[in-house]
């Protein structure tokens, strides 16, 4: 019986990580990969060792959460697989700065004043539940009881918490909060991961009952300075917390809406070039994503012989696990 237990746990290794803190890829010693994944309940081999299979190994770095202890444990065979409901959703395509040109008397110049550029953030957000949203500058991140929380490095690097109702398509614009970005070193404008200080972060998180206690969607941001001395903010991650779990959020190729119901006409060549068919056999509707590049382009029927003929994605040709 020992020499069972002594077998299973060759390998395995302590390693004493604070609760709050953030677990960096890569490891400092041993894999953080297992040799298969489990998928729909089903388990399939890895072909790609210490590979993501949904995205690059630097993702993980935006995840935050510990690994998972080996040997890990087995699912329940039949355990059904759960759809995560997406409460809330900034549209990060609409995320943008603006500028708000106001005359600042700093100490000692009551008589001339000087110019200086403020920005307002504004953006554009669903939420299917009432909401409170803050926005963080320069902010750490810990977890607490697998909640993240945003420690910015002064108290008035952060905007006051709005709170919003349900609702689609709406607005974030509050014009009592600016953010200079000329008071701000060019290294603090970008995400380095060894310092973990992310430059904006925007926190929207469920504000109605206990159902739904720490389900937030986090907007993580960049800034880029132009040459003409003004500012622009750039996403850099988006995450979902749901349950005490974070997930990171990608990008599905195909699988946006392209055509604009405002728009007056839509040619013949607009509707061919961009239509939901199957890219294989231009009839059935695509419903199936290849990973890891992300392309939703194949119908179940084409992607089931698919596997067993070739192994590259047919919009971008890359192998496919």
């Amino acid at each position: 019986m020992g020499a069972l237990a002594s077998r299973q746990n060759i390998g395995v290794e302590e390693v004493d990580i604070p609760s709050n803190s953030v677990y960096r890829y890569p490891p400092k010693s041993g894999s953080y990969f297992a040799n298969h994944f489990i998928m729909g309940g089903e388990k399939f081999d890895s072909t790609h060792p210490e590979g993501y299979l949904f995205g690059e190994n630097t993702d993980l770095n935006f995840l935050g959460s510990r690994p998972v202890a080996f040997p890990y444990a087995a699912p329940p065979p039949q355990e059904p697989v759960k759809t995560l409901r997406s409460l809330i959703n900034i549209r990060k395509d609409t995320l943008r700065l603006v500028k708000c040109t106001e005359e600042l008397k700093l100490p000692g110049e009551e008589a001339a004043g000087t110019n200086r550029a403020s920005y307002n953030v504004e953006f554009t957000f669903d939420a299917d539940a009432q909401v409170a949203i803050t926005i963080y500058y320069q902010a750490i991140e810990e977890f607490h009881n697998g909640v993240p929380v945003y420690l910015p490095q002064d108290s008035s690097l952060q905007s006051e918490t709005v709170h919003f109702k349900r609702g689609v398509s709406q607005q974030f614009c509050l014009s009592s909060h600016t953010v200079n970005l000329s008071e701000w070193d060019d290294e603090e404008l970008l995400f380095d991961v060894d310092k973990e200080i992310f430059p904006m972060v925007v926190q929207a998180v469920v504000d109605e009952g206990e159902e739904h206690l720490g389900h937030s969607h986090i907007l993580l941001a960049t800034f880029e300075k132009h040459m003409d001395g003004s500012y622009c903010v750039k996403p850099l991650k988006q995450k979902q917390v749901v349950d005490g779990v974070s997930y990171l959020l990608q990008e599905i190729y195909g699988i946006e809406n392209k055509y604009n119901s405002q728009e007056s006409k839509v040619s013949d060549d607009e509707i061919s070039d961009n239509s939901a068919e199957c890219v294989v056999c231009l009839s059935d509707v695509r419903d199936t994503l290849i990973l890891p590049c992300r392309h939703l382009c194949l119908c179940n029927a084409c992607a089931d012989t698919l596997r067993y003929q070739a192994n590259c994605c047919p919009i971008c040709r890359l192998p496919f696990r």
